[in-house]
């Protein structure tokens, strides 16, 4: 009896499993052995092997191409130019230099060849509206940057910007471009790199002039008001103001600094708010002058934030710091000091919010007053959602839950003594609101649900695969300050949510908790002579590349599951957000597991003994 219980089970779960799957390719007479897979921004799924580079539909499991002289391409080189259908490897031929590649993912053309230049591709920037690429290229430890234009696949020429050192020359993604583009006019293009200014025409790429500081430059802002554009140099005692359209130096003998720059940025007004570590003083752009007669200071002065009440003027040390309030005419409305290092500090519509590592609180605008009758305190960056029904914030850390009202600014603490499975006072939590149920507070392998009145619905934590990728892209953040010895753990993203609430935008995609499948585009590239007749190049989607998993009712993690005298397995699973319970699962058969989850339309592909893909639905 329990023999064919047991068969039973085993053939239900062969059929469930066989059901789940789409379809199934053996890629051994094509590429021999697959080293890896990765998802284009199309869909397609890129396979490298010992034979090749091949795309497969993601749909059907078709061949759409196949570049048999591309073998054995290195992973770590892999880049998908983000929102185009564009992808960027290297490869090592048998004989000759590395290779770097652009290629269209949907046909497999190469439409940018290094060849034998030794170029390779750091980072880019997409220029929608003038339909180029702008790509920074090393060739060994010269800057290059090319303009490639997206209606005829062509490149339209490459400039030499002198030579880089560091770890830039070792890292994929790092830009050696620090300040900028400025567009002076139709086609003069500024960009500012790490001791240098160059002025391009951007037709055809010839440098118009260039501009060599001594040290670091620290600020580069153009203004459009008087056509200026203003350097701060690091360690430097002049601010420096060059006229865009020949580099002339054009600094007045009044711009002079008492300490060391720390910014120069454009307030709304267009005047020119000058920061250094000896105060801060206005720029009429009209004169090059400072407006105030005295600059104002406060104690280890790091930021000022320009708002419609006056400037913002905040200093930070380690252990305590300040904020002040100041008038447009440089006087001061109020201050206060600040216990703890402050690493977030916002305006909202009841005061300046600050979260220090000893206290939090809201100034009022008036008199710089608490808004909050008690202090908060968060020990780590906490996570963030907003509570659409109730129209109000909700924070979690430390085993307990705030609420905060926007409107009134006062903050309701709402649950105590939360305990949620594997989770620390350091772990890097991220909330999401989840309508009609509470909020989801999640790691890469940790989900808990917490309901409005404080209670735990479910909390669960999966131990991790041997290989992860990351599927939810939670950064842990060690906060790394200059001269400032603090680790402070917590998650990008609640930065990002908290200034995204400070600026009144209530609704992100994380906050919604219903799949679309809308389609809208983004971004499109179009040719012809009138708006009758038009040719498109390429259209993204918000279906295809926007929607996140995050806007569905499941969240994916990859976990992996000991087994009493068996070895350990992998498995994909697909948990709903609302119980806690896993809706689906998948069964990784390697050891080492090589997938890619598609998370807009459910869907994981697998390389199983490094020759067979297969499609599988959740």
């Amino acid at each position: 009896m329990k023999t064919k219980i047991l068969l039973l089970f085993i053939l239900t779960t062969f059929l469930g499993h066989a059901q789940n799957k789409l379809w199934e390719r053996d890629l051994k007479s094509e590429l021999y052995q697959v080293g890896w897979i990765k998802q284009s921004n199309e869909g397609n799924i890129i396979a490298s092997g010992a034979k090749g580079l091949l795309a497969i539909n993601s749909t059907n499991g078709d061949i759409i191409w196949h570049n048999k002289e591309l073998k054995a391409v290195d992973k770590n080189t892999f880049l998908s130019i983000e929102g185009l259908p564009f992808i960027y490897i290297e490869y090592s031929p048998l004989a000759g230099k590395t290779r770097g590649l652009i290629m269209n993912s949907n046909n497999g053309d190469i439409v940018f060849d290094t060849k034998d230049e030794g170029y390779r591709i750091k980072n880019y920037t997409v220029l929608h509206d003038r339909g180029i690429v702008l790509f920074q290229l090393l060739q060994n430890k010269n800057r290059k940057l090319m303009s490639f234009d997206l209606k005829t696949n062509k490149t339209n020429w490459i400039i030499d910007l002198g030579e880089v050192g560091g770890l830039l020359t070792k890292l994929l993604g790092s830009s050696f471009i620090n300040h900028g583009p400025f567009f002076i006019g139709e086609n003069n293009y500024i960009i500012g790199l790490k001791d240098e200014i160059y002025a391009i025409n951007f037709s055809d790429g010839k440098i118009i002039w260039k501009h060599e500081t001594k040290k670091k430059i620290k600020a580069l802002v153009y203004s459009n008001n008087n056509n200026s554009l203003y350097v701060g140099i690091k360690k430097s005692n002049k601010l420096l103001v060059l006229n865009p359209n020949s580099g002339e130096d054009i600094t007045p003998g009044k711009l002079k600094l008492r300490g060391t720059l720390i910014d120069v940025m454009p307030d709304e007004t267009g005047d020119l708010i000058l920061v250094e570590t000896e105060g801060f003083n206005i720029i009429d752009p009209k004169t090059n002058l400072f407006k105030w007669k005295k600059s104002f200071k406060i104690d280890f002065l790091d930021q000022v934030i320009p708002h419609e009440k006056g400037m913002i003027a905040i200093g930070k040390d380690e252990k305590k710091g300040s904020i002040a309030l100041v008038s447009n005419e440089g006087e001061k409305i109020w201050d206060t000091n600040v216990d703890g290092y402050a690493y977030y500090i916002t305006p909202t519509s009841k005061g300046v919010l600050y979260i220090s590592t000893e206290r939090s609180n809201i100034l009022d605008y008036e008199k710089g007053k608490d808004v909050w009758k008690r202090d908060v305190k968060f020990k780590s960056i906490p996570a963030v959602t907003f509570d659409e029904k109730e129209n109000k914030v909700v924070l979690f850390e430390n085993e307990k839950g705030y609420k905060f009202d926007l409107e009134t600014g006062v903050i309701d603490l709402f649950a105590e003594d939360i305990e949620l499975k594997e989770v620390k006072r350091k772990t890097p939590l991220v909330a999401e609101y989840i309508k009609d149920e509470g909020y989801l507070l999640y790691t890469d392998q940790h989900m808990s649900l917490l309901s409005p009145n404080g209670k735990v619905k479910y909390t669960s934590y999966y131990k991790p695969a041997s290989s992860v990728e990351g599927l939810v892209g939670v950064a842990q953040l060690g906060l790394a300050f200059a001269g400032v010895d603090l680790d402070i753990k917590g998650s990008m993203d609640n930065i990002t949510m908290l200034s995204s609430l400070s600026n009144g935008a209530y609704r992100t995609s994380k906050d919604q908790t219903d799949g679309t499948s809308e389609s809208s585009e983004i971004v499109g590239l179009y040719v012809g002579p009138d708006e009758q007749n038009m040719k498109e190049v390429f259209s993204v989607t918000s279906k295809r590349f926007f929607n996140s998993k995050r806007i569905k009712n499941n969240q994916f993690i990859v976990t992996k599951i000991k087994r009493q005298d068996l070895p350990s397995i992998h498995k994909i699973l697909m948990i709903n957000k609302k119980t806690g319970n896993v809706d689906t699962q998948i069964e990784l058969l390697d050891k080492i597991p090589n997938y890619v989850i598609d998370e807009i339309d459910n869907v994981v592909f697998l390389n199983e003994k490094n020759h067979m893909i297969s499609a599988h639905k959740f």
